[in-house]
């Protein structure tokens, strides 16, 4: 693999964050478009990488935060026999980088004139409300990754989630949070829209997939992906600091006084999230560039 291919293997990998050689789910492979390899490609390349490329490869995924994991059939669910998954997950011993940042978010979410710490404010509660239903409801920990497949909800679902939620703050009333006050200007079907444009926003990510089953009124099924629990379990709510940090600055511009700091206000948020993150040994991941000596190095943990 030499530095052209590195090059389009990394662009392919932040495009799509996983690779399998045999798709599962009755997806086809990707194919390749213009200035994208096709994923048959991709996987050749890494499969055939000498140590010093992939350690190359390691070491430039480090410097932004990443690191590339593979998953064998029988390590989860859904692989199926003879692939391999290829996964792009945030390195915990590292800086979080962000799954989005900020610009698509306010793209998708924006309806109007909202500003961008409203936007922020629609994003972070319609990303506590989908953890509810891919978690909470299953009674599912964090670190439940293999029962993703379980994980499935319809769209109607998630907006009725958010139309009870702001019912809630409705009555706060003039105890409801300062930030969260631009959530009840709601018209129309602004509810349908903003769940519609948040679940594309996940499945973009790589987060979320449609399922292959609707409901009986022909709504929408979604199930969450492999990639999805595992960034899940090993990142919680931590790669959302950017976005918590946008609404906590405007706090202090509203009120004159300072707003929770990031660390506090992802905090509180996880109390309302699923459970903490849980040690669980008897699953583990091979990370794709331990030291050959040492043989494949096990990764501790699912992701729930």
């Amino acid at each position: 693999m030499n530095m052209t291919e590195m090059g389009e293997v990394v662009a392919y990998l932040l495009r799509y964050r996983t690779a399998e050689r045999q798709p599962s789910g009755g997806r086809k492979r990707r194919a390749a478009r213009e200035g994208q390899l096709a994923e048959r490609d991709v996987c050749a390349l890494i499969d055939d990488a000498l140590d010093t490329e992939r350690e190359a490869l390691r070491d430039f995924l480090a410097g932004q935060g990443l690191r590339l994991r593979v998953f064998e059939p029988g390590d989860y669910p859904g692989i199926a026999p003879g692939s391999r998954l290829y996964a792009l997950l945030p390195d915990p011993e590292l800086e979080q980088p962000p799954l989005y940042t900020r610009d698509p978010v306010f793209d998708a979410l924006r309806l109007r004139q909202e500003s961008r710490a409203e936007l922020a404010q629609w994003y972070l509660q319609l990303w506590l409300l989908l953890h509810a239903l891919l978690y909470t409801r299953l009674n599912r920990a964090l670190s439940d990754v293999s029962r993703y497949q379980e994980a499935t909800f319809a769209s109607a679902e998630l907006i009725e989630l958010l139309r009870e939620r702001l019912e809630e703050l409705r009555a706060l009333g003039e105890a409801i949070p300062e930030t969260s006050r631009s959530l009840l200007d709601e018209r129309g079907e602004d509810l349908a829209r903003r769940a519609k444009a948040f679940i594309d926003l996940q499945v973009r990510g790589g987060q979320l997939e449609a399922a292959r089953e609707t409901t009986d009124d022909g709504g929408d099924i979604w199930q969450q992906t492999l990639l999805g629990a595992l960034e899940a379990e090993q990142v919680g709510v931590h790669h959302l600091s950017h976005l918590v940090e946008l609404i906590s600055g405007q706090a202090r511009d509203d009120l004159g006084t300072p707003a929770a700091t990031p660390t506090r206000a992802a905090d509180e948020a996880a109390e309302t999230a699923p459970a903490e993150r849980e040690d669980d040994e008897a699953a583990r991941s091979d990370d794709l560039f331990a030291d050959s000596d040492a043989g494949q190095a096990q990764d501790s943990g699912d992701r729930s």
